[in-house]
């Protein structure tokens, strides 16, 4: 009786493994099956989702076709200080977005210091008190765009600012 050699285990872990990988890769790059849920194009959300400011920071606009992921954001306030860091994601071009963020920006005070544009785009705002510097990016094998905004306020220097500079109680 011939004795036919077997494929050691090992490598049979390895093909389904390679075979899950794959097809879960599939089901990202939306080319498996359809639930009918499928994503609308960039220039479809555009025209159901408006931009909308970011709730704890009223100068901040957003454009509609991001979403918030809560998970990799945070909010920070104490009596001085307020800022965060908030992580936005869709399919949006990153051309497209940083103009979004250039344009908006601007109108809501914001002046520029300065941008960074290559693979990623990194663009740097200021008013006084106030950094915001927000970071544009490929994710998710270029189907998804990610959006990092750090934005930093002063507090005891705004409220200075809206004093007249004093920090003292009237009557002193």
């Amino acid at each position: 009786m011939p004795h036919r050699p077997q494929a050691p285990i090992a490598f049979h872990s390895a093909l389904v493994a390679l075979l899950l990988l794959a097809l879960t890769g599939c089901a990202q790059l939306g080319l498996g099956s359809s639930t009918g849920k499928d994503a609308a194009a960039p220039a479809d959300t555009a025209a159901t989702n408006p931009p909308y400011n970011a709730s704890d920071f009223r100068d901040l606009l957003i454009p509609g076709e991001l979403a918030w992921n809560r998970d990799k954001s945070m909010i920070i306030r104490t009596d001085s200080y307020a800022g965060g860091v908030l992580n936005f994601s869709g399919r949006v071009e990153i051309a497209s977005l940083s103009e979004f963020f250039v344009q908006n920006m601007e109108r809501n005070g914001w002046k520029m210091a300065g941008s960074i544009k290559y693979k990623q785009v990194l663009l740097a705002f200021i008013k006084p008190a106030k950094t915001c510097t927000i970071t544009i990016a490929d994710g998710n094998l270029g189907l998804n765009t990610e959006v990092n905004i750090y934005i930093t306020e002063d507090i005891t220097k705004r409220d200075q600012a809206a004093t007249g500079g004093s920090t003292k109680p009237s009557g002193y």
